[in-house]
């Protein structure tokens, strides 16, 4: 492979370390749920980019089938969360109804005493 070839894949390469350093500060400062979703699942995909140049760059083949295997892990993992805060999110509408529920309850009651 040719020098420029091999300047090209590190470039890349690093580019994709700083939008993946970028993408890591989103999910710490979120603000929802959703950013940080997001932005986790642009790590996990610019992670596979990053895997996929560096096979092209050590002529590993082999290193294909890890980023095949990291790219099902980490779809697994983003719908693992979303479904953790879809359920966080549905209990929460839950405790709120109730809650609601029970103070117009109460004041029922006072109202006919």
């Amino acid at each position: 492979m040719s020098e420029t070839m091999h300047f090209i894949l590190e470039v890349a390469m690093c580019v994709l370390a700083i939008c993946m350093l970028l993408a890591f500060s989103r999910a710490v400062k979120g603000p929802r749920y959703t950013d940080r979703i997001v932005a986790i699942n642009m790590i996990g995909t610019m992670t596979t980019a990053t895997i996929c140049i560096l096979a092209v760059y050590l002529s590993e083949s082999a290193l294909i089938d890890v980023s095949l295997v990291y790219t099902l892990l980490s779809f697994l993992a983003v719908v693992v969360m979303c479904h953790v805060v879809t359920l966080h999110h549905k209990g929460r509408l839950l405790f709120l109804s109730r809650k609601d529920h029970k103070e117009k309850e109460e004041e029922a009651k006072e109202e006919c005493q």
